[in-house]
């Protein structure tokens, strides 16, 4: 994610200065706040409440080396506000099990608050698509809710296309739960269902039925 888009972005705010750039560590309380602030049904049934999806999903953004941290991320900045982050790239990966992430889970759930999250956890997995080899990913793209339907999403699918163009790759991919009024965005930037995947329990535990893998190639 080397490229960065760094000229005036004229969108529903008219003048005002949209501004992509590669987040620093002083942009990480920001980053905690846009992925994990406000989270939907999935992350909300998953985690089993609010709270934890809230404080979990923040503790993973702080992790040293997180996928979800500040080196995997670029922030669109609005006039000096993060008002928006995208996770991408072709080598992007899962956050790893390690000693700390456990620890997390562990402060975050509690020993057996981990034996009901489990369950939860593994439903997750049976709905997530494969991502396509050599596939430059969308791991994970947040508006501020004040900001959205404003042209900030778009600017970052743009730039994350850009990126995927300057490095080569001949097709793009994200995933995202059936229920996300996103999709049409991601429609709109040529992304196309490829894959869709359900499970009962999932749906038992989040009210939301699976998850796309949506695909587009690059020309």
């Amino acid at each position: 994610m080397d490229l960065l888009i760094l000229r005036p972005q004229y969108t529903a705010f008219g003048m005002q200065r949209l501004t992509l750039r590669k987040a620093a560590p002083a942009d990480t309380d920001r980053i905690a706040e846009l992925f994990a602030g406000d989270p939907g049904d999935e992350a909300i049934g998953i985690a089993g409440s609010r709270e934890k999806a809230i404080a979990f999903g923040t503790g993973m953004v702080r992790l040293p080396d997180s996928a979800q941290g500040w080196r995997q991320t670029v922030v669109a900045e609005l006039d000096g506000l993060v008002a928006g982050i995208l996770m991408a790239g072709g080598d992007h990966e899962d956050t790893p099990v390690t000693p700390r992430l456990v620890y997390l889970a562990l402060r975050t759930f509690g020993p057996l608050g981990i034996l009901r999250l489990l369950p939860r956890l593994r439903a997750r997995v049976r709905v997530q698509p494969k991502t396509p080899d050599g596939a430059y990913h969308i791991a994970e793209i947040d508006v501020d809710p004040a900001f959205r339907n404003k042209g900030i999403g778009g600017a970052l699918l743009d730039h994350g296309e850009a990126a995927a163009h300057t490095g080569g790759y001949h097709i793009m991919s994200l995933t995202t739960s059936t229920a996300n009024p996103a999709r049409r965005l991601y429609e709109r930037h040529g992304f196309q269902v490829a894959e869709t995947r359900t499970d009962t329990a999932y749906k038992r535990y989040t009210g939301i039925d699976g998850r796309h893998l949506m695909v587009k190639e690059l020309r």
